[in-house]
């Protein structure tokens, strides 16, 4: 079997975070149903961007299918100002954890209060930390975008370097090499992100979107 089909199948196999997941509800707003193990497969292959979310939403998980919900469409649409306009063409579209993590009241105590997405627990990071690796390596991305603070600190822990607590605010707006690649810092683009409230983020996110326009100049994605 080729390593791209036979990552493929190892990752739509793994039941790594069965029990975890078996304790959280699917959309407890809406229903009792508890999340079954459905790693998110894209289909890797060789792509000229790479773009790296913290997990799969509700959205993908009821189609099985990456970057369909808000984080999905806020990405899409942005790399399709700057020219990106066939999204699963050119981007191999992944996440920090593969697999749905749920979601959960806003207020523990509170079943009356709104629903969120439960972020991922350490554990199901840790458990598909060689899967993002593997998935760079494969896919072999000239450009990688991160996006939100769970993607960035796996991207740091990846290219090994150690920063307990990192800040979007210390990222978003430049750009760093990681060997032949370029990583672009992006922050989470769901829609619901607090971060973009403040005009000095809101800068830094044009900024970071202007880096990334002249990077896929540089690397022939787009044309001048």
């Amino acid at each position: 079997m080729d390593p791209f089909k036979q990552f493929d199948v190892e990752l739509g196999s793994c039941k790594k975070c069965a029990s975890i997941l078996s304790k959280f509800h699917v959309d407890p707003c809406e229903s009792d149903e508890i999340i079954i193990p459905k790693p998110i497969v894209s289909g890797i292959s060789k792509k000229p961007l790479m773009v790296i979310g913290q997990t799969p939403g509700l959205t993908e998980y009821r189609t099985g299918r990456p970057f369909q919900g808000q984080a999905g469409k806020g990405i899409r649409g942005e790399l399709s100002k700057l020219g990106v306009h066939e999204f699963d063409r050119y981007v191999f579209s992944s996440a920090v954890a593969k697999c749905f993590p749920g979601r959960k009241h806003r207020k523990a105590n509170d079943p009356s209060s709104k629903c969120e997405d439960r972020q991922p627990p350490a554990t199901m990071v840790n458990n598909c930390r060689l899967f993002l690796k593997r998935q760079v390596d494969l896919a072999d991305p000239s450009i990688i975008i991160t996006l939100g603070s769970t993607a960035l600190k796996a991207y740091l822990e990846m290219s090994g370097q150690h920063v307990p607590a990192p800040r979007l605010e210390n990222y978003v707006g430049k750009t760093e090499g990681w060997g032949k690649r370029i990583v672009v810092f992006f922050p989470h683009t769901s829609g619901s992100a607090r971060w973009l409230n403040a005009h000095s983020n809101k800068l830094l996110f044009d900024k970071a979107k202007n880096l990334l326009r002249i990077a896929l100049l540089e690397r022939g994605v787009l044309n001048a």
